[in-house]
């Protein structure tokens, strides 16, 4: 008769360490994917987009304009969204890039302008302002 209650009592607590286990492992939700990164990136990229079907982005990398391109992605961005442009041939530099935040790098290039061969990086760091 006592090994029947050892046998009970072993089954009871296999089954408590089971179902602690799954409740333990169910307790904690999943984790929510980072979409807002990816919106904000495919924004950038279609913005600069738009401002070369415009035949504008062309002419003001040749002009080595930075500024005019930083105001008019600004323009178009979200006003939750900040941006900081550079113009580069080499690795850019991001010294003017927050550092106690996420922010989104968008990379496009321009070859050429009214045939004239420019063979820039337009960079383009996006951040979100709080």
């Amino acid at each position: 008769m006592n090994k029947g209650y050892v046998y009970t009592l072993e089954v009871l607590i296999a089954l408590s360490l089971i179902l602690v286990t799954i409740f333990l492992a169910m307790k904690t939700p999943p984790t929510k994917p980072e979409s807002e990164i990816s919106l904000i990136k495919r924004t950038g990229f279609e913005t600069l987009d738009f401002l070369t079907t415009r035949n504008r982005l062309r002419e003001w990398v040749d002009a080595d304009n930075e500024s005019v391109i930083e105001g008019e992605l600004l323009a178009l961005l979200p006003k939750n969204v900040l941006a900081e442009v550079q113009l580069c041939t080499s690795p850019c530099d991001d010294s003017n890039v927050p550092r106690n935040q996420t922010v989104i790098g968008v990379d496009y290039y321009v070859a050429g302008y009214k045939d004239k061969y420019i063979g820039k990086e337009v960079k383009v760091w996006l951040w979100r302002k709080f």
